[in-house]
């Protein structure tokens, strides 16, 4: 008996210690799951996430199951990275210790990463909204200016041809208002530039569930869902996709020489600024995408497409660069003092939006063809009615886009720009949008404003000023500010231009102190005779809506009813070489009173009528048109052109000539 009892507890205690052994290593296993299990959640879902963001984290938790399952994280591998091949699966999967797992997969993933090929997320260009503009030319330097539609560094790359801009200007900061100074140029030399980026569309064609799709000045590249993992690219060619017998996609090369069939129903084919989605959708090949599509084959595109496109292009709205050709230059100024031909178109209160502005805008583009447009002016009210910012769009940016980025234009504020402005300040849209001189970088004497100023051009010196916004008393800034540039100025020519007229009989009137608050008789008191005393030529204003010119004048500071032919006209010829005679003025450079003529140029959106009858003008005109001023040496013809390309007057000025 105590032999059997013995055999049996024997049997009986190896029997428990087996049952507490098989026990005990089912409570190891559930433990280490675990463990790996919280690894897994605590520690590499994190650290995966940090280094690889793409990577979708929704599959985590089925990598470890009870009981735990070699193959789950081998399919998911192979599902998001399909670059990875199995045979390079690590050795660390067949044991899912922590403490191996631990160190297995970062350095396994780290070294996987650096042969793994990856995709750039795609990225919106910014788009140029308004530019490029030119600003503040001078004889070795200027200003490009642009706006973009979300911030972005500003960068213009310049040079000699369109073809070769391998120079480069920069402005600090990530902004939309973009004004770049571009330093260290010849004088009188052109220079090509651009600015922007190059967008890089795709071109797609499907035919008969198959869709091609290629870039020409780009990389294209293949990934799948939640990874940036690249699956296909090439650069400035074609890739191929289809559907499988499997129904998913496979991608490959016109020549076959690279192909793979994948386990994808969803590809994103991307450039690194656009991005299309191509997916399986009942059999058969479909794309969308949030940028903008172009048809080229006259088709639409979207559920309610009339007529599907088969063929279109994947680009930006927007414009995102622009440049490199030959309608996109500047030249800079030439040398102060001596002369070159100089061509000069004037505006006047140009900023209707009419049809008007535009007609008398393409009236001289056709009548100067080819011709450079060395400098352009506008003489106030730029921007109706209010001079607000969208209001310049249209009236200045929009309309006169291909002259802005060829040549410089020199504006000066009008009453209808002041409701937006501040001259005492600085500030309002006017002083936004242009870039003018305040440190006499152009020449003439420092202003510190961008509401007054001066400058040269070859043998011509220009001054700018603010009728509309600055103080016109004689003690004030700006007449002690003219009196000093005058007294420094000994150019050929002296060319003054403001909004307000000094003489106008048109919709407004200059012998009237209620009409305008009394600055036409200002300018005359105050200004003109500072003008004529320091050898004024030629006073170019706007605000009445007409064309007025005078005889060669001087002296004339009260109203036309004192007007005293003998005394205040210095030439009654009518300035015609094929007339009466051109206008001559004896002395070459700055002498006083020898006489000026008189502009109101404010036809250049629209005519307004009144009684054009100032006893001063040679000639009135209620036509719509712009001022055309062309200097060699010491002659300048100016040329009023209507917009129909008709020239409607025309006189010249002769210096250094006898009477």
């Amino acid at each position: 008996m105590s032999k059997w009892l013995g055999i049996a507890l024997l049997a009986f205690v190896v029997m428990a210690h087996t049952t507490f052994s098989a026990d005990n290593e089912a409570t190891k296993r559930e433990k280490k799951i675990r463990e790996t299990s919280a690894w897994i959640t605590n520690s590499f879902v994190p650290w995966l996430t940090n280094e690889f963001s793409d990577v979708t984290t929704k599959a985590y938790s089925e990598w470890f199951v009870n009981p735990f399952s070699k193959t789950r994280l081998p399919t998911w591998l192979t599902n998001t990275f399909p670059l990875i091949e199995t045979e390079e699966f690590p050795h660390w999967l067949k044991d899912p210790a922590e403490e191996m797992l631990a160190r297995g997969i970062p350095d396994w993933w780290g070294d996987a990463m650096k042969r793994i090929p990856t995709v750039p997320r795609a990225k919106t260009l910014p788009g140029i909204v308004r530019g490029p503009y030119l600003q503040l030319a001078t004889t070795n330097s200027i200003v490009v200016r642009w706006r973009t539609d979300f911030p972005t560094p500003g960068i213009v790359r310049f040079g000699s041809t369109p073809g070769k801009l391998t120079k480069e200007a920069t402005a600090s900061g990530t902004l939309t208002e973009h004004i770049v100074l571009l330093t260290n140029l010849q004088p009188d030399t052109k220079y090509f530039y651009s600015i922007g980026t190059r967008d890089t569309p795709m071109i797609v064609r499907l035919t008969n569930n198959i869709a091609l799709i290629s870039t020409t000045n780009a990389t294209l590249y293949v990934s799948s869902r939640g990874t940036n993992i690249q699956i296909a690219a090439i650069t400035n060619g074609t890739l191929v996709f289809s559907i499988t017998k499997r129904g998913k996609l496979s991608v490959a090369s016109l020549d076959r020489k690279f192909f793979r069939d994948t386990t994808n129903t969803l590809f994103l084919v991307s450039t690194i600024n656009e991005l299309l989605y191509l997916s399986v959708s009942n059999k058969l090949l479909s794309l969308t995408t949030p940028d903008h599509i172009i048809p080229l084959d006259g088709g639409d595109f979207g559920k309610k497409a009339k007529k599907p496109t088969r063929y279109f292009a994947v680009g930006a709205t927007n414009v995102t660069f622009t440049g490199a050709d030959s309608n996109t230059f500047f030249v800079t100024h030439p040398l102060i003092g001596p002369s070159r031909p100089t061509r000069v178109w004037v505006l006047g209160d140009p900023g209707t939006r009419k049809p008007e502005q535009k007609r008398v805008r393409d009236a001289y583009y056709k009548w100067t063809g080819n011709r450079q447009t060395d400098l352009w002016l506008m003489l106030g009210d730029n921007a109706y009615t209010s001079g607000k910012d969208d209001e310049y769009q249209g009236s200045v940016f929009k309309m006169f886009d291909a002259m802005l980025r060829k040549s410089v234009l020199w504006p000066c504020l009008g009453n209808h720009d002041a409701r937006s402005a501040n001259s005492r300040t600085q500030s309002g849209v006017y002083y936004d949008v242009f870039t003018l001189p305040t440190q006499a970088q152009a020449g003439g004497v420092m202003s510190g404003t961008e509401a007054y100023f001066s400058w040269d051009y070859a043998n011509v010196h220009f001054i700018c000023l603010d009728s509309s916004d600055s103080d016109w008393g004689e003690d004030g800034l700006m007449a002690r500010w003219l009196k000093n540039d005058l007294e420094a100025n000994n150019q050929d020519w002296l060319v003054a231009y403001c909004h307000h007229p000094p003489y106008t009989k048109g919709n407004h009137d200059s012998d009237k102190d209620k009409d305008s608050d009394a600055r036409m008789r200002k300018m005359r008191e105050v200004v003109l005779p500072m003008l004529e005393e320091h050898g004024l030529d030629l006073m170019l204003n706007g605000h009445s809506h007409a064309y007025e010119r005078s005889f060669l004048l001087d002296g004339l500071y009260g109203h036309s009813t004192n007007i005293n032919e003998r005394v205040n006209f210095k030439s009654s010829r009518d300035g015609r070489t094929d007339g009466t005679g051109s206008y001559l003025k004896r002395s070459r450079g700055p002498a006083p009173h020898e006489g000026a003529v008189y502009v109101v140029a404010g036809s250049s959106g629209q005519t307004s009528g009144g009684g054009l009858q100032h006893p001063v003008m040679c000639l009135s005109l209620n036509v719509p048109g712009s001022l055309v001023l062309d200097f060699n040496g010491l002659q300048m013809d100016a040329t009023f052109i209507d917009d129909k390309a008709v020239v409607r007057d025309y006189f010249t000025i002769i210096k250094g000539a006898s009477k």
